[in-house]
């Protein structure tokens, strides 16, 4: 580790952390990028106004005294020259206790301001979500604004804009002032301008906007009561958005709203709140501030402690857990790299930026700040040990294999908030005997014993990844069960859903590759297909279930919850195959079961002979060791720099507060370039094992497959021909969508199922096996298979998707013996044909077991007169009703016959002679 690198992570990477945890969770509200790089700002300047108002103070201290020492000094000037005016002016700066380093005082408030500015153009200047985003008159965030051109030359106007408010700023901060702290703001000014202005215009906006709230405080500053008018305004800015959050905001979790409540609640309060403080030091604890040894210590052994605890304990207890997972992953294979690294970055938050705000503040200031640095130390360690429940096993990449309950809200989380109250009353009061001798004790007893635990885990580590560089080369497939079970003697019913794979792609695919035709034996392509709906969560249903599970029929069943209804359909093959017919059934990454954001495979416990398994994210840590040379980059490495101190705060928050740190295993991460790559890998592993994950035997009776995958879901370039993950990629094939990233996602699933296929074929099985392959939805708006429609495309819309493309999956279906180079097929189909197309044969009339209605397997009639189908955005399941879907009048359309036809597509609510 350079001696830069070392710095940057003691010093900035804090900063930038709470950065990007600000606009994560601004973001999550206002679904903004640039509205949540303006609330970043926000959130940093409250955050360091305490700093400033400190930095005020010792530039006011500082001008106070250079002002009584100006006449001295002038008189001295004036009568001696040379060592005698460095003699006198040095006797006299001590007899006013002066040293001339004390002139820093006066730049401590841009001083301020340095590393805060490093870590915004770090972490901004790279941000990908603000890259081609537009937002006012800014054309691209990513990119100087560029608003006029004079000749050849482009004038960015935000820089110039961000110059003149923070002259303006301070000018009403130095009126009065002497001239050279007048040259000095404005000075500043001008370097901030020069260092800016090629700057992408996303920084350069949160810049300006820190000069906006700069400008805001200095004017509270002149005012006669500004601490009060500040307090008034900022709660009148907060009910603002309360209002928005509780009734305007899609975010419907609690989990989201609970924190933005209680520091809406604590500002409220902010006047009682420093009441009871003032009491407080009054009162319990005057003895801690009359003491300052016993400050300082607890102080430094809290923070030691939460250090300890956050750098070194946690994440080496996790990775001693299970060290070869740890081992072997990207550029750094020894484990012992991110303990490291994470250690650097706790101490940065705990030890560097912790001492560097502490000693900034006077006596008062220090006891409030000791007590609440020995309160969350004690408090992480009671969360840690003693209010951690099973959350079942979790991933490299830090993410876990099982559904999780969080219990956000809960008994044992509102006896963990209890707990934590009692344990602040103990600190205050042990902090009244023997100042606070008790908490010393305890925190350097604790210390030692966690150093201890520390060593221990390191120990461990060291020698399980010695074992590992000696077995390194033991790799094999046998670490690969087979999770799906086909028959060489009985029919095998194959269900394939590759989400958000796109119908339109496929005839180009076989036009730049025409061998699939023939690897796709017995295929036959239909291109007329509908999906009823543009998301998983409505457009999933249909495919498991058919027809009785479409947003319209689900949404006429409005005495039964929705999620009874999306089990339903996920459920009904699979019993029918093993109830009925005696078939094995496994069933892959069940789409929204159980309404769980994670892979909820509960769902089959009561179906003894219908299997469950999550694939997806199960194999990528081993494919990334097994392609860790010239394949694409392991993203573990980067998500284990970033995640595990994060993984840390996570284990030390509250139970209530645990689900919102983790956030969907992403810990607030914005890093999307690692989110895509490791998705993208978490799915193509499983692809690409197919075949180790295969067994073929004689069996007793046939077996029913479902498999979901969401390669297609992901859009990333690939190498081409194979289109595999790479790290550069340099050959992007010779289709037409060879610059479509989804579709080279799309190839290559395509193309991972047919080495899979030809497995069958080589073990005498593709004969009697049925494969349905199809998508939920499609993944882009507009194709130029369809009509041109401009008008229509804008008005099929919820609110992020428009277009007909979006609602045209894939659908491709290959029958028992079916022979022949793949063929296309025009008729008008949905991928809710797929359930009547596997039955088919098999069953004669089949019932669905949940509702005893007859299952279709011509399900001609049923299209005859169109189809209903839902644009709704709503795509999770809080952002609906309970019992139906949140569809509004214009979200209905009927659609028949050729879908590429504009005409076939007509605006009607199946309910609307209902509500009449």
């Amino acid at each position: 580790m350079t001696l830069m690198t070392f710095l940057y992570t003691i010093i900035i990477y804090p900063l930038t952390a709470i950065i990007e945890v600000a606009y994560q969770f601004v973001n999550r509200f206002f679904r903004n990028p640039a509205l949540a790089v303006i609330g970043v700002s926000v959130a940093i300047t409250l955050l360091c106004l305490p700093l400033y108002t400190v930095a005020e103070h010792w530039q006011e201290i500082e001008r106070d005294k250079q002002k009584q020492m100006k006449g001295g000094l002038d008189r001295i000037k004036q009568a001696f020259t040379g060592d005698e005016r460095y003699m006198m002016t040095t006797t006299y700066y001590k007899q006013h206790h002066y040293s001339p380093i004390m002139a820093l005082r006066s730049s401590f408030g841009l001083l301020i301001q340095i590393p805060f500015f490093i870590a915004a153009y770090h972490y901004l200047s790279h941000l990908e979500a603000i890259k081609g985003l537009s937002f006012l008159f800014i054309r691209d965030m990513g990119k100087p604004d560029a608003l006029f051109r004079i000749g050849s030359f482009s004038i960015n106007v935000l820089p110039i804009a961000m110059t003149l408010i923070n002259i303006i700023s301070g000018a009403i901060y130095t009126k009065g002032f002497p001239l050279k702290d007048k040259i000095q703001l404005y000075g500043m000014a001008l370097i901030f301008l020069m260092v800016l202005y090629p700057s992408p215009s996303g920084l350069v906006l949160y810049w300006t906007m820190n000069n906006v709230f700069s400008l805001i405080k200095n004017i509270f500053f002149k005012l006669k009561n500004p601490g009060k008018a500040f307090w008034l305004c900022v709660c009148g800015v907060l009910v603002l958005g309360a209002i928005y959050i509780f009734f305007f905001s899609r975010i419907k979790k609690p989990v989201y709203k609970i924190p933005y409540v209680m520091v809406t609640g604590m500002i409220f309060c902010l006047p009682l709140i420093l009441n009871g403080v003032k009491k407080l030091l009054a009162g319990p604890l005057a003895s801690i501030v009359a003491d300052k040894r016993t400050r300082h210590l607890l102080f430094v052994l809290s923070s030691v402690l939460i250090f300890v605890l956050t750098g070194l304990v946690i994440p080496s207890s996790l990775i001693a857990s299970s060290p070869i997972e740890f081992s072997g992953i990207g550029a750094h294979p020894n484990p012992s790299f991110y303990m490291n690294n994470t250690m650097l970055q706790a101490a940065g938050f705990f030890l560097f930026w912790a001492l560097c705000v502490y000693f900034l503040f006077r006596a008062r200031v220090q006891t409030m700040l000791s007590v609440t640095m020995s309160f969350l130390a004690f408090a992480s360690l009671l969360n840690v040990y003693l209010f951690m429940p099973r959350y079942g096993d979790i991933s490299s990449a830090l993410t876990f294999l099982n559904p999780v309950d969080f219990k956000t809200v809960s008994l044992i989380s509102l006896v963990n908030m209890l707990a934590l109250l009692v344990l602040l009353a103990l600190i205050i009061f042990l902090c009244t005997i023997k100042t606070g001798r008790f908490l010393l004790y305890g925190a350097a007893i604790l210390t030692f014993s966690l150093l201890g635990l520390s060593v221990h885990n390191h120990a461990t580590i060291r020698s399980e990844y010695a074992k590992y560089l000696a077995t390194e080369s033991s790799k094999d497939a046998t670490e690969l069960a087979p999770i799906f079970h086909l028959s060489k003697n009985h029919p095998n019913v194959i269900l394939i859903m590759l989400d958000r794979a796109q119908g339109q792609f496929v005839p180009e695919m076989l036009k730049e590759q025409p061998e699939l035709r023939g690897i796709f034996s017995g295929f036959t392509f239909y291109n007329n297909v509908l999906a009823f709906n543009g998301h998983t969560l409505q457009g999933a249903p249909g495919i498991y279930g058919g027809y009785e599970y479409t947003p319209k029929e689900m949404n006429a069943r409005s005495d039964e919850t929705l999620q009874q209804k999306n089990d339903e359909a996920i459920l009904l093959l699979p019993r029918l195959f093993t109830e009925e017919k005696g078939f094995t059934a496994t069933f892959t990454d069940p789409s929204w079961a159980k309404y769980s954001h994670f892979c909820d495979l509960s769902l089959f416990d009561p179906y003894p002979a219908i299997t469950g398994h999550k694939t997806i994210a199960t194999y990528s840590t081993l494919w990334a060791k097994e392609h860790s040379g010239d394949e694409y980059p392991a993203t573990s490495d980067t998500i284990l720099r970033r995640n595990l101190l994060f993984f840390s705060f996570f284990r030390e928050a509250p139970i209530g507060l645990r689900e919102l740190v983790y956030k969907q295993g992403t810990y607030f991460s914005a890093d999307n370039a690692v989110q895509d790559a490791k998705v993208l890998i978490d799915n193509y592993a499983v692809m690409d094992y197919l075949i180790p994950l295969t067994t073929i035997a004689e069996t007793d009776g046939g077996s029913y497959t479902c498999f979901v995958n969401e390669l297609t879901h992901e859009s990333v370039f690939l190498q081409a021909p194979d289109y595999t993950p790479v790290r550069t990629v340099t050959n992007k094939g010779t289709s037409r969508f060879s610059e479509d990233s989804a579709y080279h996602t799309g190839m290559a699933a395509l193309k991972l199922l047919g080495t899979w296929f030809s497995y069958f074929k080589e073990h005498s099985i593709y004969d009697n096996t049925r494969i349905v392959i199809t998508s939920d939805h499609g993944c882009t708006g507009t194709e130029d298979d369809f009509e041109e429609d401009a008008d229509l495309d804008a008005r099929i819309h919820g609110r992020q998707y428009s277009g007909r493309g979006h609602y045209h999956p894939i659908l491709l279906v290959k029958d028992f013996h079916a022979k022949g180079a793949l063929k296309e097929d025009d008729a008008f189909m949905t991928n809710a044909d797929c359930v009547s197309f596997l039955l088919k044969d098999i069953f004669e009339k089949p019932v669905n077991p949940f509702t005893g209605k007859e299952i279709p397997l011509d399900t001609t009639a049923l299209k005859k007169d169109g189809v209903f189908i839902s644009t709704s955005d709503n795509h999770q399941p809080e952002y609906n009703g309970k019992n139906q879907f949140a569809i509004k009048d214009d979200e209905w359309w009927l659609v028949k016959d050729d879908i590429f036809k504009s005409k076939n597509w007509q605006q009607v609510n199946p309910f609307a002679a209902e509500k009449k």
